[in-house]
């Protein structure tokens, strides 16, 4: 009849509590190993993409927002060549946070390498829930004015992110001028170091050009990423990612309130507010899930990283650093530790020499160094072999970059 009909469409409410206490009773007494739990309604998880132009800090925000020190960071800019995930899980606020940091964006690339960076860059903003838009106290725009005028014109949530506030006091000191310059700072061997450009020097004019710049940005905040996860504000933009606690006191801990921090309208966020930003959805990763990627592409960019610190202003841009052997321990080996042999290849053969050095000194230099940052990030002892090739113009040959992973 038409009655029962309606009552199996819709079940009284004794019925939804009945089907409630028995999926928590399973829940409860049917648990082992590998089961995949009943999602929590209440759970939100999403994407949250770093984009910026080159040398703004994104990786150091990623590992200052995670607490851990997952991706490298160095003062070069360009260092990550490749999209990277990073997961912050907070079970009190059931949230998860699927970071993506990404490589400095590009407006020319000048060969297939950049090309492919950008794709990766391009890939995390399409993927995105939120956009984290990493700039600078001298406001360093998004190079790819394209790429800018897309995330403007979409509905994705943003936020905007004026790093190195720290400079402000170095940049002013015994200064008057509104106008100061700064480097574009592409990163490649093909920059001209002199290329200057106008930008603002304190923290309130960024702030108020980057209200104009992402009119719908939902929080305007600066941090000196660099102090590590305590910073101020790398708090409030971690507490405002999860949803609280107590979004207003970790704002009040920035200071006094900025012209143009929040959307016109609004004097501060709250813990509701905040909860809305990332989607409801069930954890994509378990709770201690830091990142998807392996310890041999960590042992890569540790090893890259080091060149990049060790070696002259354009070589480091020309290396690439394989992974041959990443061979961990076994019962029965007479030395407990990690046996990684890798590859540093370079574009041209006069290359060699100067990665290698006199009688090898600068890739022993960089091999002992490395070795010690490896161990730091592993907890294991390693023993680190490092040999030097010959890639020619690697970094144009598509072939060659699909393998290494910069193109599909």
């Amino acid at each position: 009849c038409l009655y029962e009909k309606a009552e199996k469409l819709n079940p009284p409410p004794e019925s939804l509590d009945r089907s409630a206490d028995l999926l928590s009773n399973l829940q409860q007494n049917f648990d082992y190993d590998g089961r995949i739990s009943a999602p929590d309604q209440e759970f939100r998880c999403g994407f949250v993409s770093l984009i910026g132009a080159a040398n703004m800090g994104k990786s150091t925000l990623l590992n200052a927002l995670l607490e851990e020190d997952l991706v490298t960071a160095t003062s070069r800019p360009q260092t990550t060549r490749h999209s990277i995930l990073g997961v912050l899980t907070s079970e009190s606020q059931k949230c998860q946070l699927c970071f993506q940091d990404t490589p400095g964006v590009i407006e020319d690339p000048s060969y297939k390498l950049q090309e492919g960076m950008m794709e990766a860059v391009k890939g995390a903003f399409q993927a995105s829930d939120v956009m984290l838009v990493i700039t600078d106290m001298f406001s360093t725009p998004i190079p790819d004015d394209e790429l800018f005028r897309k995330m403007n014109l979409s509905d994705k949530k943003k936020i905007v992110v004026i790093n190195k506030i720290d400079l402000a006091r170095k940049v002013n000191v015994g200064s008057d001028k509104q106008d100061q310059y700064h480097n574009t700072g592409r990163g490649d061997d093909d920059e001209d170091p002199e290329q200057l450009y106008t930008r603002t020097v304190n923290v309130e004019d960024a702030v108020l050009n980057w209200r104009k710049l992402v009119p719908d940005a939902i929080a305007i905040i600066p941090m000196s990423a660099s102090n590590g996860p305590d910073d101020a504000g790398v708090v409030a933009l971690r507490t405002l990612l999860v949803g609280g606690p107590d979004v207003p006191r970790v704002f009040r801990d920035l200071g006094r309130p900025l012209a143009g921090m929040f959307e016109p309208g609004v004097k501060f966020i709250n813990d509701e507010d905040a909860f809305e930003i990332i989607p409801t959805g069930p954890p994509l990763y378990d709770a201690d899930t830091l990142t998807d990627r392996t310890e041999r592409f960590f042992a890569s960019e540790i090893i890259r990283a080091t060149l990049f610190t060790n070696l002259g202003k354009e070589l480091p841009y020309c290396c690439e650093v394989r992974i041959d052997q990443f061979r961990e321990p076994k019962p029965g080996d007479k030395r407990d530790m990690i046996r990684i042999q890798a590859t540093i290849c370079v574009e041209r053969d006069s290359q060699v020499s100067i990665v290698v050095g006199k009688g090898g000194s600068k890739v022993k230099e960089v091999g002992v160094e490395a070795r010690a940052k490896l161990q730091e990030f592993l907890q294991e002892k390693v023993h680190l072999g490092l040999n030097v090739k010959v890639e020619k113009n690697w970094r144009r040959d598509e072939k060659k970059l699909k393998a290494y992973g910069y193109l599909k």
